[in-house]
């Protein structure tokens, strides 16, 4: 239940993702960053209370929030990102990643990570260290390595104060165009006045946009350094933004124009392949996500080599499952480099990758012997390839 009618902060925040409709929260806590006690103390002691509203602030915000959610109480699913997330935690206090948006100070919390039993693909957080993951978002990761970028993201979205800089940007927004608004209502030009307060609405909303979208921008940087320094990969960030892409590719298109408050996941999934680029991190989908993965199934008739959830190809004999083994590496280094179909060949009872033999079929893999097994697996293999390259490089 709301206790108070929202203010015109809250209503253009409407317009925006449920993790921005927070940025009103924020705005609170500039009311005590203006006190003339605070502004003569020490700068670190001004910081660390500045640093003490947001977590006030946040715990004030988390009750409200808890009232109109459902929380999980599902102990593994609490277990498993309790524990990432607080390894990513200790990351971000021990290592300060100076942000290109939002408070550049080191700006340390103690994380509190709960889950939302909601289907949704999303995450919030919120001043002081309050985040939120959907239980939705758990389904759709495909490893430890894509939800630790995802809650490494929401840790740089509180530790680099993005809400409280929205805020604080947006309120300077509206000092600038009050005058224009007031000048309008003084020349009795009650008309010029509305045309002045939706020019100033626009404005704010373009601005709010243009802001939480370098927000996400720097949320995704930071995420990228902090896990360089964990056990994860942050490759992982990459799987999951391409991934995003490639369902927003698929659904229903508007543009959203100056009320599109992310950079699109092509975009983003586009920035952080060049970062890793240039902090010289590989890009191997395989380890990552199981989408790309080459894995294999014994079954009755010996074993399924696949590749995500297709299949590639079929062994048997005795050893079917020890030749399988030996595929499996060669596979998704090949698949890992995003090849071209044409790089990949069938020559008698062999699959050649770039010329090298990378499996040789026998008579016991196919009713019409080795060459006809090669012959299928080079088929399913070829569309294997041109999958990869549609997800990724469309």
């Amino acid at each position: 239940m709301r206790l108070n009618p929202p203010t015109q902060a809250e209503r253009l925040m409407t317009r925006v993702p449920y993790l921005l409709r927070l940025a009103p929260v924020a705005a609170l806590a500039l009311v005590g960053a203006a006190l003339p006690c605070l502004a003569q103390t020490e700068p670190d002691k001004r910081h660390q209370e500045e640093l003490k509203r947001d977590v006030e602030l946040g715990q004030k915000y988390a009750a409200e929030i808890e009232k109109q959610v459902t929380l999980s109480e599902d102990a593994s699913l609490l277990e498993r990102v309790n524990r990432i997330g607080q390894e990513l935690a200790v990351i971000s206090r021990e290592h300060h990643v100076v942000a290109t948006y939002g408070d550049k100070r080191h700006n340390v919390f103690e994380y509190t990570f709960k889950v939302v039993q909601d289907e949704d693909v999303n995450a919030f957080s919120i001043p002081g260290g309050f985040i939120y993951i959907n239980s939705g978002l758990l389904d759709f990761v495909q490893s430890d390595d894509e939800l630790a970028a995802v809650l490494a993201h929401e840790i740089a979205h509180a530790a680099n104060r993005h809400l409280v800089t929205m805020s604080r940007q947006q309120e300077r927004t509206q000092i600038f165009t009050l005058p224009v608004v007031i000048a309008a209502l003084l020349a009795g030009s009650v008309r010029d006045a509305n045309l002045a307060l939706i020019g100033q609405d626009l404005l704010l909303t373009a601005l709010t946009s243009g802001w939480s979208q370098e927000a996400e921008t720097d949320a995704d940087r930071a995420a990228v350094y902090y896990m360089l320094r964990s056990k994860y990969n942050p490759v992982g960030l990459l799987t999951f933004m391409e991934r995003l892409a490639f369902r927003e590719k698929n659904s229903p298109r508007f543009d959203w124009g100056i009320m599109r408050t992310h950079p699109p996941s092509r975009v983003r999934a586009e920035r952080l392949k060049a970062l890793l680029k240039k902090e010289a991190v590989p890009v191997e989908r395989s380890k990552v996500t199981t989408d790309f993965r080459v894995a294999y199934k014994a079954v009755e008739s010996g074993v399924i080599v696949t590749l995500g959830n297709d299949e590639l190809f079929r062994l048997g004999g005795e050893d079917a499952e020890e030749r399988a083994k030996k595929v499996i590496e060669p596979l998704n280094e090949f698949f890992d480099s995003v090849p071209q179909v044409f790089e990949l060949s069938a020559s008698g009872d062999r699959i050649l990758a770039r010329g090298k033999t990378i499996i040789r079929f026998e008579d016991a893999d196919a009713t019409g012997g080795a060459h006809a097994a090669a012959a299928a697996a080079e088929a399913s293999l070829k569309r294997a390839v041109y999958r990869i390259a549609f997800r990724i490089n469309w």
